[in-house]
């Protein structure tokens, strides 16, 4: 489920130049109803470019395997393939982006809103098939230990289901991630860097002198963190003899070590045992 989605496409390139989806829902009166579509091969990476960063998603980071990614309900992509951009783009490239909604009035017919349904439910199908987007199961901050996992007070933890449930409220997290344009103008501010740093030789006696007064500066500052470290270790090995058990020995800074950001790491100044943390992270 971790390939990347370029391999993704790749998948569903080289497979058969349609592939029939069919799914089965209950209607009103326990008939169970199905509508067969043809699935173009290029469909499936389409859509998700399409849809990727669409409004109604109304996507969430959160953390899966270890890294950020965005996740949202199964309800708000159907919503997202009834949207008026993906209509209009049906309608121009129908055999690319097969059409969810037929008539030009919105549906008010049960029977046509299930139908448009089904059909937004054949198309979310294929993007799992193609694992561009993966079901998912959000953790509540209690249970994230049971699966050896830290809670995290910005984003919540996500696992992989092994099982898609199409339900409204099941979460769903993408497997694709395009290139933005942060990421290019990052990797040329690498690549700028590192030339400018294969070019000291050639720099002015000014900014010479600024580098060396920078790394004087950042040496300084990683030295003043190891020492408070070390006193902060000191200081709870010490108090350990005069502390019980259910407090626990006495910390300063107890969040230094945390997974959480610069300003929250010093805050509290102070506290007692390892569970110091867990309220503050709780969502």
């Amino acid at each position: 489920m971790s390939k990347s989605a370029d391999s993704a496409s790749a998948t569903a390139t080289a497979s058969k130049a349609k592939q029939n989806t069919t799914v089965a829902v209950n209607s009103n009166n326990n008939e169970k109803k199905s509508i067969e579509i043809q699935i173009n091969p290029e469909t499936p990476m389409s859509v998700a470019k399409l849809l990727r960063h669409n409004k109604e998603l109304k996507q969430r980071k959160g953390l899966f395997q270890q890294r950020q990614s965005d996740f949202f309900r199964y309800k708000r992509f159907i919503r997202a393939l009834k949207s008026p951009e993906y209509t209009k783009k049906s309608k121009l490239q129908p055999d690319i982006f097969p059409p969810v909604i037929l008539s030009e009035t919105p549906a008010t017919d049960p029977k046509e809103i299930e139908q448009e349904d089904i059909r937004a439910r054949n198309i979310f199908i294929t993007l799992i098939k193609t694992q561009l987007i993966v079901p998912a199961i959000k953790l509540h901050s209690n249970e994230c230990f049971e699966h050896q996992l830290k809670p995290n007070k910005d984003y919540p933890h996500l696992i992989l289901s092994n099982k898609a449930i199409l339900q409204p409220d099941q979460y769903f997290v993408w497997n694709y991630n395009p290139k933005s344009w942060y990421d290019t103008f990052m990797g040329i501010g690498v690549i700028g860097l590192l030339l400018a740093l294969v070019g000291y030789p050639l720099w002015p006696p000014f900014m010479r002198r600024g580098s060396y007064y920078l790394s004087m500066g950042s040496l300084a500052l990683l030295g003043v963190f190891f020492a408070m470290a070390l006193v902060r270790l000191f200081l709870h090995l010490i108090s350990l003899p005069f502390c019980n058990k259910v407090t626990g020995g006495f910390w300063l800074f107890p969040n230094l070590f945390e997974d959480c950001g610069v300003l929250e790491s010093f805050k509290p100044l102070y506290g007692f045992g390892e569970k110091i943390l867990i309220p503050t992270l709780k969502r």
